[in-house]
């Protein structure tokens, strides 16, 4: 099996001037394969502001500066493969994040692409162009092997890959009490953490988007009038009524994002952190699959709690390294139990970092990768 030893790695996310996932996958992704290889080789002074412009946009107007930064990755990678021997392209990208022709030219001149995505179970038709043509395709989602199989192409169904560098021991102190949440008020975490407040689990939560100006879960551009006409006949409608009935009681417990000191001492102070983890598709359906938190916090150390898929069963062994639920009245019965054992959580929550630190690793995925190419 030959070694990736010189790799060209691209993520657009990583390019942008500011954002979070600017940080975590230059934290996670660059940073966690450069230790693996003997060169990495990362675009230079290439634009991807125009990327990743959310759903449901016409990406049309951006068509030049993808020609444009196409033309650039094309120029860089083969001045890399000339200098170096490329051993393979690495990338997360959207189909129209680059010129498809780039990748079929560089894998006939020899280099092996490999694509990772992460929301091919929600986002597939996201990445079912660059699909087709790349050399190995990387998801993390069970669920998603059908829609790979269906194209007949090569694919690694694995976890995320994270850094150790950035994984710091946060196992809780002795002190630690309750339970905390870190992320966005989106799709149904709110209902969902209404109902843990109503089973008598209140929940911390922290994150962008829950207080401050202008903040607002519930803003729509339409006319509340043919919302309102529109809400009456699309199902979910209790949903919706239920998670503004919910919304003053959760708030309460919210504030603002966490700098990295701060994060590490509110994971350290939680006896328990929660994971929520589904994600809602282009025809507005709910499904949980497994998301990045759902191995980085194992991997701190936390007692983590999540919402059970065939991803998170496969990936650890619930109930000793990971906790799951699969309802919230479930889940409020886990936080008690730990409460009243938090001894057990602290060995979850060690025995979960064991095994992100011995299989989910770039190290360890980068192998995989190999061996598949």
């Amino acid at each position: 099996m030959k070694r990736l030893d010189h790799i060209f790695a691209v993520v657009p996310d990583c390019h942008h001037s500011s954002g979070y996932y600017r940080l975590l996958w230059s934290r996670h992704i660059y940073e966690g394969i450069r230790p693996w290889v003997k060169r990495l080789i990362l675009p230079e002074s290439i634009d991807f502001s125009w990327a990743r412009q959310g759903h449901g946009i016409d990406l049309t107007p951006y068509a030049p500066n993808r020609a444009k930064a196409s033309e650039q990755l094309r120029e860089q990678i083969q001045e890399a493969h000339r200098r170096h021997g490329l051993d393979a392209v690495i990338s997360y990208c959207f189909a129209f994040d680059l010129d498809l022709q780039v990748v079929q030219e560089m894998i006939r001149s020899g280099i092996p692409w490999v694509n990772f995505f992460c929301d091919s179970t929600q986002m597939f038709e996201k990445v079912e162009a660059l699909a087709r043509v790349v050399s190995l395709n990387w998801f993390p989602e069970r669920a998603a092997i059908p829609s790979y199989e269906a194209l007949g192409v090569p694919y690694l169904c694995q976890p995320y890959a994270l850094n150790p560098d950035f994984l710091p021991d946060l196992t809780s102190r002795d002190s630690a009490r309750g339970v905390g949440f870190i992320g966005l008020p989106t799709t149904n975490r709110i209902t969902q953490l209404g109902w843990l407040r109503l089973f008598g689990c209140p929940v911390e939560i922290r994150g962008h988007g829950w207080v401050g100006a202008g903040q607002n879960p519930f803003y729509n551009p339409i006319p509340k009038s043919k919302r309102l006409w529109r809400s009456l006949r699309a199902p979910g409608l209790g949903e919706k009524i239920l998670r503004r009935a919910f919304w003053p009681w959760v708030v309460r417990h919210a504030q603002g994002p966490l700098s990295d000191e701060a994060f590490g001492e509110f994971v350290r102070a939680r006896r328990v952190i929660l994971g929520l983890n589904q994600g809602i598709d282009a025809q507005g359906k709910l499904a949980s699959y497994l998301k990045f938190r759902d191995v980085e916090f194992p991997g701190y150390g936390c007692c983590y709690l999540t919402e059970h898929n065939a991803d998170v069963e496969a990936t650890f062994e619930v109930g000793n390294e990971i906790l799951t639920y699969r309802n919230m009245r479930e889940a409020a019965e886990q936080i008690r139990r730990i409460q009243r054992e938090p001894p057990q959580g602290s060995r979850i929550g060690t025995a979960g970092r064991r095994r992100v630190l011995a299989t989910h690793t770039w190290e360890r995925r980068l192998a995989q990768i190999a061996e598949k190419l």
